[in-house]
């Protein structure tokens, strides 16, 4: 009875410390919508650039801190729904090595953003504006 005890102890902690390696090694980002589009990026390799990408959406590239993480923003960007991402890449490899990290996501930007975000986060997106 206790080999099979500690057998499964030490199955069920390879298994989550595998899994909290497999977790942190993907780089992830949180993307969001207000009066401007913004992320958060997390688990990217320091000295690569990131910036969002979209219809509607031109930033420069910012660099990725010594943490591995970037807040990114857009600055001012028309009003409605985005469908935005964030795209980070190695500056010495060039375009060759940009990548989406996470998903794309649509977003809103305007006066109505915060109501818009609620529709859509609660999967009414028929009461949310199209695309323009």
């Amino acid at each position: 009875m206790n080999r099979i005890t500690v057998g499964l102890g030490c199955a069920v902690g390879a298994v989550l410390v595998v899994g909290a390696a497999t977790a942190s090694a993907s780089p992830s980002a949180a993307v969001h919508g207000g009066h401007t589009v913004t992320a958060h990026v997390t688990g990217e390799k320091a000295g690569h650039v990131c910036r969002i990408a979209g219809a509607g959406i031109d930033m420069p590239w910012q660099p990725v801190g010594a943490d591995g993480t970037v807040d990114l923003d857009t600055g001012p960007v028309s009003g409605g729904r985005h469908e935005a991402r964030v795209v980070c890449a190695d500056p010495r490899s060039g375009d060759p090595s940009v990548r989406t990290v996470g998903r794309e996501d649509d977003v809103f930007t305007g006066h109505w953003a915060p109501a818009f975000e609620f529709l859509h986060h609660h999967r009414l997106e028929f009461l949310t504006p199209r695309e323009h």
